[in-house]
């Protein structure tokens, strides 16, 4: 396992998420870990590393706290709609959240640049360690967490009022993890 610091994760972070998209973590201070992602999810906590985080609404500007954060009606019930996946899901779901309506084929170049987003999504999941646990309200991962995530069909259990989100959530015995994109329209 390679060691990531603060540089490799700020460059994964920027290389896969941008506008629309939201990547967040928060320490784990309960013992339910559904209880901490609402807790990132609301901006209520910060990186326990101190490392940054990208939280850009669709356009550009920056979500917030209350009102202006897409999870704000999020409740820990809301959970029970998400699904284990496995790292390799987790890593190309998070790269599959660049396209538009999350599909690999409406990311530019995406057969060249394949490899090297991966390699992205792996630095990132990383810092959870080989033990962490991953979860997907993509629904493809309900019958089957080791699908393609790539190659998948189905629907998503939205979180929000937009018209479509999808994300990750990274689960470690320290951290918590949200890496999310939304299609607004």
């Amino acid at each position: 396992m390679t060691q990531v610091d603060k540089a490799s994760w700020s460059a994964s972070l920027h290389a896969l998420f941008g506008a629309g998209m939201f990547a967040a973590v928060g320490a784990r201070r309960h013992e339910d870990w559904r209880l901490d992602a609402l807790d990132v999810m609301q901006l209520k906590t910060d990186d326990p590393r101190g490392w940054s985080r990208l939280i850009m609404a669709p356009g550009g500007g920056q979500y917030g706290t209350g009102l202006k954060n897409p999870f704000i009606a999020v409740v820990p019930a809301d959970y029970n709609s998400t699904f284990p996946v496995s790292r390799k899901g987790a890593e190309q779901l998070m790269v599959s959240l660049m396209g538009d309506w999350f599909q690999t084929e409406d990311i530019p170049d995406f057969a060249a640049r394949e490899q090297d987003l991966m390699s992205h999504a792996s630095v990132v999941l990383e810092r959870f360690g080989w033990d962490a646990l991953y979860f997907t309200n993509m629904s493809a991962a309900r019958d089957n967490p080791h699908a393609d995530m790539f190659g998948r069909e189905g629907s998503y259990e939205g979180f929000t009022e937009h018209v479509m989100d999808c994300g990750v959530i990274a689960v470690s015995a320290a951290e918590v993890g949200i890496f999310w994109g939304f299609t607004i329209d």
